[in-house]
């Protein structure tokens, strides 16, 4: 089974999706703060005012929130009440896109999050949504793994060597965050793991590097942009993709692409 995604809405650091699309996935300008960073209340109306917006959809829809939600896991849980699949941090959307593909049938997928904005006290906010479309065509996850335990660490070389195994050369390396946020750093510890991945031939891409960090919206959006890529055949693949925070989860996911 592929996958179409389409559908694509959202706010990306205060800006509509569709005017980022628009130029390129970039963003102009400077992202838009707004007041609350240290307001905690603030934060759970925004988000839950964010959350209730995909209940009662008429598809089986899942709904990533950010790694620090997951303590309030069964607070979400019971605002779901079984209308959507709750997850949590980057490696939710790699869990969630997994279902998805079991599933194989039409989905939504979606994602919340705000980030410390570029001035103090201030915060940046972003929700997407995309459907996903089963098809004949489109992408197909040759492998798709989450590891770790959220009571320890994970041992990234263990997950490269699985990569590897499947994509020893991808064309593209998708990576999360925008490169000057510290997103790579627990990469950086496994370096030697990645073999051919670092290569001059293998290509990283960093689409938030273009907006901004996004937190865990910046993984749906790294996904959309795969799926973007692929179309409109800036890359043919194999193309790897990794879900990664601040939680001990990690998702990797080898993604081709049938046109």
């Amino acid at each position: 089974m592929r996958w179409r995604l389409t559908r694509a809405e959202g706010v990306l650091a205060g800006t509509p999706l569709d005017e980022i699309l628009d130029n390129g996935g970039v963003l102009t300008g400077a992202p838009a703060d707004v007041p609350g960073h240290d307001d905690h209340a603030r934060a759970q109306a925004w988000l839950e005012q964010q959350f209730r917006g995909y209940l009662d959809s008429d598809r089986p829809t899942w709904v990533i929130l950010p790694d620090r939600e997951r303590s309030q896991r069964h607070l979400w849980q019971d605002l779901a009440a079984g209308q959507v699949e709750v997850g949590f941090g980057r490696a939710g959307v790699t869990l969630a896109l997994n279902q998805i593909n079991r599933l194989q049938a039409p989905a939504t997928l979606a994602a919340i999050d705000r980030m410390p904005g570029s001035q103090p006290q201030a915060v940046v906010e972003s929700r997407m949504r995309v459907d996903l479309e089963p098809e004949e065509v489109g992408l197909g996850l040759t492998l798709s793994l989450v590891d770790g335990r959220l009571d320890g660490d994970i041992d990234l070389t263990s997950l490269m060597v699985k990569g590897r195994a499947v994509a020893p050369a991808p064309e593209v390396l998708f990576l999360p965050g925008t490169g000057s946020d510290g997103s790579l750093d627990r990469l950086m510890l496994s370096l030697a793991a990645m073999g051919d991945w670092v290569g001059k031939d293998v290509r990283w891409e960093l689409a938030e590097a273009r907006i901004g960090p996004l937190g865990t919206v910046g993984s749906l959006f790294n996904w959309y942009w795969l799926h973007e890529g692929f179309r409109l055949g800036d890359w043919q693949g194999p193309v790897v993709i990794m879900d990664m925070d601040t939680s001990p989860l990690v998702g990797l996911s080898v993604v081709d692409y049938k046109a």
